[in-house]
């Protein structure tokens, strides 16, 4: 059985796979996992284990990643969301009367 370092690293190499790849539904299954593997952390006898808290640490710093990445897909659609109904209000406008 992996060692909580273990099973931690795996984890941020996981997450930081998903978000290369943009692939939020792999970030979702991964965010479930990582929510136990916290609390596994959290009631560990050796939770004051420097490698744990290394683990914990990258694992956040993941997360921080995660967030930026997200806010700036929401900007991009919201963006293009924009621009689609802008283009729609141009087309409505030139479309004769029927």
């Amino acid at each position: 059985m992996l060692s909580l370092v273990d099973r931690l690293q795996a984890q941020v190499r996981l997450l930081r796979e998903a978000l290369a790849r943009l692939d939020w539904e792999a970030v979702a299954r991964l965010d479930k996992q990582s929510r136990v593997l916290v609390k596994a952390v959290a009631t560990s006898e050796s939770w004051n284990d420097r490698e744990l808290h290394l683990g914990i640490s990258e694992l956040s710093q993941i997360y921080a990643e995660l967030q930026q990445a997200g806010r700036s897909e929401r900007e991009r659609l919201a963006g293009e969301l924009t621009r689609l109904n802008q283009s729609k209000q141009v087309n409505q406008a030139y479309t004769p009367l029927g």
